[in-house]
Order: structure tokens, then sequence, then C-alpha cells
């Protein structure tokens, strides 16, 4: 029997989170909610696809169409919204034998790429999975260039004290946190108006290194609304009663991810040492079995998150698209790369 793909509405809201929820690589962004605001703010349209094979989910799909120009585009995750991961999530394969898990899977990824070119017909596709997707095969036998990405997570299920946690940090991160422990400084879940200081935060410490913020505050403040509560959870960390740094954290249930936050701080006190690690012992407070510090590509952050001596987790890209887009492509990031290196040689002007 063949997979059959709808498009989801949203008077099937309730049943798309709950493939969500049942699904190992089903994360925040996947949510129906999540999805929306994504769509609101990217510009996009929003296809979010769900395979069935008879009455029985095989996984559901969320991808977002871009035109530009010419071009139709299909994203998932959307472009330049600061989502992580996003792509397939699977439902009801892990109870399957290795040869039928396998066959489904290949059929419900194909089932899809099907639907997505005899409906969008795009010049390029760009997916980036979570990193509990492990197989991308199905990928790379349709066509897709398919690469490894990087990031960090610190396995939290046997729920360690925090002297046992604090143990397992290099030794830098250690001394810093313990000798800020005689200061006077608290570490809280905060409310609306923290997460939208936290969002003005980063945008403000983008636009310092005149790169363009990928947050808006609108955006964060519209998943903090939509999402189930406690889900989009701002940390904020005071000393002496004012507010210095702070992480948005997003929990899934399955994992707490340090989603945006811990801008540089110009002082001498650990602030985002402690936002870190009191976020840590939130997650295990709350019996969430990891902690993702998100992103493990940028060579020169991860001297930074890795000495919380985190387990490294491979997601994947995968591409595809046609002749003259790749040209396309080619040119943009040319001219991007001679964009940046002019800007960096030009002489500063009042």
């Amino acid at each position: 029997m063949s997979i059959r793909v709808s498009v989801a509405d949203p008077s099937e809201q309730e049943t798309w989170n709950k493939y969500v929820d049942r699904s190992p690589q089903g994360t925040v962004f996947h949510r129906y909610e999540a999805l929306e605001c994504l769509r609101n703010h990217s510009g996009a349209t929003l296809y979010p696809l769900i395979g069935y094979k008879g009455e029985q989910p095989v996984g559901i799909f969320p991808v977002f169409e871009l035109n530009s120009g010419p071009f139709s585009l299909v994203f998932s995750p959307p472009y330049e919204l600061g989502i992580p991961n996003l792509g397939p999530a699977l439902v009801h394969l892990d109870q399957l034998k290795q040869r039928k898990r396998e066959k489904r899977h290949l059929r419900f990824m194909e089932s899809c790429l099907e639907w997505i070119d005899e409906e969008i017909d795009p010049q390029y596709t760009y997916v980036e999975t979570d990193w509990h997707y492990e197989d991308t095969r199905p990928f790379a036998w349709n066509d897709f260039d398919v690469s490894p990405s990087y990031t960090y997570v610190i396995p939290l299920e046997d729920s360690p004290s925090e002297e046992e946690l604090i143990g397992r940090f290099s030794q830098n991160p250690r001394r810093l946190i313990r000798n800020a422990q005689d200061r006077d400084y608290s570490v809280e879940v905060g409310d609306r108006d923290d997460l939208k200081w936290i969002t003005q935060q980063v945008i403000e410490r983008y636009e310092e290194q005149d790169r363009t913020p990928h947050l808006s505050v609108d955006y964060v403040l519209e998943l903090y609304d939509r999402l189930p509560e406690g889900t989009v959870r701002p940390l904020v960390l005071a000393l002496e009663g004012e507010r210095v740094t702070g992480n948005i954290l997003t929990d899934s249930g399955d994992r707490v991810r340090a989603w945006q936050g811990g801008t540089r701080v110009e002082m001498d006190f650990p602030a985002n040492e402690l936002v870190e690690w009191h976020g840590m012992l939130d997650a295990i407070e709350r019996d969430v079995p990891s902690y993702e510090l998100v992103g493990a590509n940028t060579r020169r952050l991860t001297t930074w998150k890795a000495k919380f001596s985190p387990e490294t987790r491979t997601y994947y890209s995968a591409k595809r698209s046609t002749v003259s887009m790749e040209l396309a492509e080619s040119l943009y990031v040319n001219l991007r790369d001679s964009s940046e290196l002019l800007s960096r040689l030009s002489p500063a002007t009042n």
C-alpha cells in the first residue's frame, strides 16, 4: 500500500501536535502553533505535510515555499529565523523491524518529495533535520546533497546532583561558578518583559557586529504567546538586582535547548556560565533528560561551549537544486562575500 500525503489545515492542529509528541524527531518548532508563527514572520507559504499508510500516520514534514523572482524555493525550516532544525518527523516506525522500517521511511519521504515536485516544482529545496533523524539515505537517493552539521548535548537522564554536574565541567567554569556563589546574584525564569529584553540584547549584539539579526521582538513574543506555557522559558541573571544577561530556552519535554541569548557581558563576572549552569539545574529539577547547547559549527564558539563537557550530536542538511539555481546561488554567495570583504576594507566614514 502506498503512502498518501495530505496537507494539514488548522482544524487538524490537535492531531498534528499529537504526532509531534509521538515522534522522536518532533521539536518545539514542529508544533502547529510554531509553524504558523514561522509562516507569519518568514513571508512564506506553509505546507504541513502528513503521510498516511491507510489510516495510520507514518510521519509529518512541514515545508515552506518562498518565491524569489523567477525561482520557487522550499525550506524546512524557513530561512533566517534562527531555527536550528526542522525537517521530517517519523511516527510509529520504531516498533517495526529494520527492513519494514526502512521501506516505510523511504516511501514516506519519496511521497512527500513527489508532492513537493508536483505541487510546488521548486528550483531549490533545503532541509535541516533534527539530530534524532539519523537515516538521511532517502534524501541522498533522491538527488540531494547531504552534509553533516553538529550540536552539543549534555545528558541529564541520570539526574546528577549539582556537584556531580559541575564535576563534569572543565576546570575554568567550575572555578568561576563556585567563586561566584558569594556574590549577590539570582537566576530565574522570567516573564514576557524579560523575554523581550533578552531578544533586544541579541539584536543589539548582531548590530554591533554589523550582522543582520535573525530575530525580531514580535516574532519571539508570538512564539511565547502561542506555544503552551513553559515551552519558551526566558532565563534571566540579575546581579545586585539589575538584569545582566539571559538565555531563551525551549522545552520540548525530552530536551531543553539554550536557543538564543548569552550575549557578551563586559564585566568581571561569569554571567553566561552561570546562566547555562542554572539552565541545566532547571532541566534536572523538571526531569528533562537532556540540555542542548545549540550549534557546534562555529569554531570560535566551540571552545566556550565545549568547556561544559557536552557530547556531540550530528544532524544533517540536505540540498537539491536545478542547474540554473546552482548558478544563481553561486553568484549570490560570491557577491555577498565580495560585499562583506569590501565593507571590511573600506575606511570608516562619519
